[in-house]
């Protein structure tokens, strides 16, 4: 199959023999070294010869922000913070609500990524610490909410709640760069000094291999999973669980199986038993994929 020579090693992993291609097609698209998913998809359809949407190029940023990413999903931290360093911006990780409070009264930050849904402290309630507490280098830096939610009322309740925009999940490059490009923006109308981007920086990422990413991706899945199957057997709560699995896999690109994901949610909030044979094989099925 015709690919950039950086997906090869992937495909390969699916049994399809990668080739230099004579002309660009589908697989030209930055986006599939962050989302094996989508790589996957897009090397059937072509298989298949199902047409396909055309890439879209995504423009280097002229400014290099500094960008705090806050979830508590490994997953989501890794590939989002590769997909914002291959924009050319400098990241900061933050696991937890605390971690990210305690961060900001070390260092200026230019945008904020905000998890919603984390444990102990939600995104919520993190931004209006963030905006109360007097120690905090920038307390009124855009701040973006990061959520697998499309309900109306969530989006509603950041809006409120001093949160600038709503990304839903999973994030793409081309909607990263968006909303760099209005935080930059916003920076520089509040007088903000900005640093200019290294051109030198932005292309070097794009052009290497994710399979190491991808392992990590995996194993972070199987835990999870494992987790969820740990907790049905032991009658313990699983919805949290879920939403974060949900979330992970949508931001890996596994669109059918985060489907999958939230029909065994929608039964959860019914009141119906979910069966450790429906997470087993959930678990075989991410195995397949990932798993070189």
């Amino acid at each position: 199959m015709p690919a950039p020579i950086s997906l090869h090693r992937q495909l390969a992993c699916w049994g399809i023999r990668g080739e230099l291609p004579h002309q660009q097609n589908a697989l030209f698209n930055a986006e599939l070294l962050y989302f094996p998913g989508k790589l996957y998809n897009l090397a059937q359809q072509l298989i298949l010869c199902i047409p396909n949407t055309p890439n879209i190029n995504i423009l280097v940023q002229p400014w290099q922000l500094q960008i705090l990413l806050v979830d508590d999903a490994d997953i989501n931290r890794d590939i989002i913070g590769k997909m914002l360093v291959s924009l050319g911006q400098n990241v900061t990780i933050a696991a937890s609500s605390n971690e990210a409070l305690a961060l900001s009264q070390q260092q200026r930050f230019d945008l904020v990524l905000m998890d919603i849904r984390m444990p102990e402290i939600d995104g919520i309630e993190c931004v209006q610490l963030w905006h109360d507490n007097p120690a905090n280098l920038d307390p009124y830096c855009m701040i973006v909410a990061l959520s697998a939610s499309v309900a109306s009322e969530d989006i509603s309740r950041c809006k409120k709640n001093g949160i600038h925009h709503y990304i839903t999940k999973p994030v793409t490059l081309a909607t990263l760069a968006r909303y760099i490009s209005l935080a930059a923006e916003y920076q520089l109308l509040r007088n903000i000094e900005l640093q200019e981007q290294d051109p030198n920086r932005c292309s070097a990422l794009l052009a290497t291999d994710d399979i190491v990413i991808n392992s990590k991706v995996f194993q972070s899945l199987d835990l999870l999973l494992a987790d969820i199957e740990n907790a049905v057997s032991t009658g313990k709560k699983i919805d949290q669980l879920l939403h974060t699995l949900k979330g992970c896999l949508g931001q890996a690109g596994q669109t059918e199986l985060a489907s999958y994901v939230v029909d065994i949610e929608n039964r959860v909030n019914m009141g119906k038993i979910i069966t450790i044979e429906e997470l087993t094989d959930l678990r075989q099925k991410v195995r397949m994929i990932f798993k070189n």
